[in-house]
């Protein structure tokens, strides 16, 4: 027992001469971030030997809390406390008069409600380099904008690039399509290789896997990722950790949609207008004759076209004009053909005095609609000429 005690007293020497003397600066704080203890490294540093008097919490000493910042969302010492994890490096910007303008922070909890320690190195605000790994502050994130041609893109830039037409970019693509459900193996092969057999089956993990790498780079070969989930053997796009456009702009519509079906005017067209501008073309238009992404397409185009049809009639209600035509010359591309949309956009030209562009416009559908189908307007320009 004598022997065990003088151990402990030997360690506990050892920790105080590795704390005292070590060339970086350690600080430990609580889990609110005020200081307990900061070692020599850490007074030369700046904080004990401030104008102001030394910090008595660490984000009195960085840069942290600014929009944009490291902790904007959670506070590191916070989060590692919760987590019970080391946090990995990052680089922190100090606040002004600080003897130096950036630290590389690396934040480890301490265990058994002894604080936090924070490992600090000097750094420099104009240093190039990323700030930390990807992703890792708030959370992975993704964001796919797939309403025309698909972008990816993470925190540190665009994930841009040929595999995108290639087999993982054409996983992901159908579990966009898909992404209300678990898609098994069996059901990605069929629909992306009908041809192609037993071989295709076996090959859909090589492609997850392979997708997977394209959306998180540098990660561990054997470790997860947050974006592409397993479940009970099929896969999914991870909702908590992926935004898609689509998915904006579904909620939006229906909002809008729901607020003018209660006669909301004001609220439904900011929803609206909102949806609509998100919609920058049809679902995955780099894939125009994919059939498995036909139905999410036709869902999510006929919830722009109502889109555009409730804010037309919102705009007549109020007498805007402008508004009105800006609406139905954008319908009359969702819906070329249709006579009703057409003769709305005539009628509402002629009405403004635009009597030229009326006619250009009549013309022009007549002509398509002669082309296409050997047939004519359901309506004659003359017809709608504003009586007087």
């Amino acid at each position: 027992m004598a022997v065990r005690l003088e151990l402990v007293e030997a360690s506990s020497g050892f920790a105080t001469a590795i704390y005292e003397r070590l060339p970086y600066a350690l600080v430990v704080v609580d889990e609110q971030g005020s200081v307990l203890a900061a070692n020599e490294a850490a007074v030369e540093m700046g904080w004990g030997a401030r104008e102001a008097g030394p910090p008595t919490a660490c984000h009195e000493m960085f840069a942290c809390r600014a929009a944009g910042g490291p902790c904007h969302h959670e506070c590191l010492v916070q989060r590692a406390s919760r987590t019970g994890e080391t946090l990995p490096e990052i680089r922190v910007d100090t606040l002004p008069g600080s003897r130096v303008s950036a630290v590389w922070v690396t934040t480890t909890p301490l265990g058994l409600d002894t604080g936090v320690l924070l490992h600090l190195r000097p750094g420099d605000a104009r240093d190039r380099r990323r700030r930390s790994d990807p992703h890792w502050i708030s959370g992975p994130e993704l964001t796919i904008k797939a309403l025309g041609r698909i972008r990816v893109d993470s925190r540190e830039g665009p994930l841009g690039g040929n595999w995108l037409q290639q087999r993982p970019g054409q996983v992901l693509k159908y579990l966009i399509c898909e992404r209300d459900r678990v898609v098994q193996a069996e059901e990605i092969a069929e629909a992306l290789w009908p041809s192609s057999g037993r071989e295709a089956l076996s090959s859909v993990r090589h492609f997850i896997h392979g997708l997977r790498d394209r959306l998180e780079p540098g990660r561990s070969p054997r470790g997860g990722t947050p974006f592409i989930i397993t479940v009970r053997g099929g896969y999914a796009i991870n909702r908590r950790h992926v935004r898609i456009d689509a998915d904006t702009f579904t909620e939006a519509a229906r909002d809008g949609l729901d607020a003018a079906e209660r006669g909301e005017a004001r609220a439904a067209a900011e929803r609206l207008e909102l949806a609509l501008s998100l919609y920058r073309g049809d679902l995955l238009a780099d894939e125009p004759y994919a059939e498995w992404a036909m139905v999410e397409r036709d869902r999510l185009r006929t919830m722009a076209t109502d889109s555009l049809r409730a804010l037309t009639r919102i705009a007549m209600a109020s007498g805007d004009h402008a508004s009105v035509i800006a609406n139905l010359e954008r319908l009359t591309e969702f819906e070329p053909f249709d006579s009703d949309v057409h003769r709305a956009l005539c009628s509402a030209l002629l009405a403004t005095g635009r009597r030229s562009e009326a006619m250009r416009r009549y013309a022009t559908f007549r002509a398509r609609l002669a082309k296409e189908f050997r047939a004519r307007p359901g309506f004659e320009l003359r017809s709608l000429q504003p009586r007087r």
